[in-house]
């Protein structure tokens, strides 16, 4: 049997694990709407997975990801709820807040990785060595006086967030948290050169930029 939410279960399916705000009749804790009344329900604890109607494993179906959250945004359109009471309103607001929330960490890899680690308590602080490639990285950039010289160090940390990724990936597949863990201590490092990389060059006065190459 599929383990994916059909739309039905996020606008009815009362089966007692919940009670509605307004009528207190049961409604589902995945529930949109009570099925009861038609008033919009609360946020409740649920993961991004279940609220996306998505089988909860770490490797998802982007498409579906796609069409259930447009589905959901559409539902959840503020326009909607102009005539709602005060109550529902704020209801909507927040349902579609954690709506956008859960979209863009399951549909980030990185992102999802660290949620994965989360929900499933394996994520855990360890002594992890430097990164050697991160320093080397920074010790480039620090040298950089021109936005050519940034842009390869922001090549060369693009290549290996994305290699850093795939090995995230095989990781949590393969349920090596302590892997998984390394990888994102060093993917953080990776991380914070591109952001480094983005002030140094912003920091260039138009002479030190002169010979970037076109398009940069």
């Amino acid at each position: 049997m599929s383990n994916v939410i059909g739309m039905n279960e996020f606008v009815g399916m009362a089966n007692g694990d919940s009670h509605c705000w307004l009528c207190q009749k049961p409604v589902s804790t995945r529930a949109l709407f009570c099925h009861h009344c038609g008033t919009i329900q609360p946020v409740r604890d649920i993961d991004h997975f279940a609220r996306l109607g998505l089988e909860r494993r770490i490797d998802i179906d982007i498409e579906l990801l796609e069409r259930q959250y447009a589905a959901l945004s559409r539902t959840l359109d503020p326009q909607r709820f102009l005539i709602r009471g005060v109550g529902e309103r704020g209801h909507a607001v927040k349902q579609l807040e954690i709506l956008n929330e859960a979209y863009e960490t399951l549909r980030d890899p990185l992102r999802r990785g660290r949620y994965w680690l989360l929900v499933n308590e394996k994520t855990f602080k360890d002594e992890v060595a430097a990164n050697p490639l991160a320093n080397e990285l920074r010790e480039e950039l620090n040298n950089a006086s021109a936005a050519s010289q940034c842009d390869r160090v922001a090549q060369r940390a693009g290549y290996a967030l994305e290699q850093g990724i795939m090995n995230l990936m095989q990781a949590l597949r393969g349920e090596d948290w302590q892997a998984a863990n390394k990888t994102l201590a060093e993917l953080d490092g990776v991380e914070g050169i591109l952001d480094e990389v983005r002030g140094r060059r912003s920091s260039l006065t138009p002479d030190e930029e002169g010979r970037a190459p076109e398009g940069i």
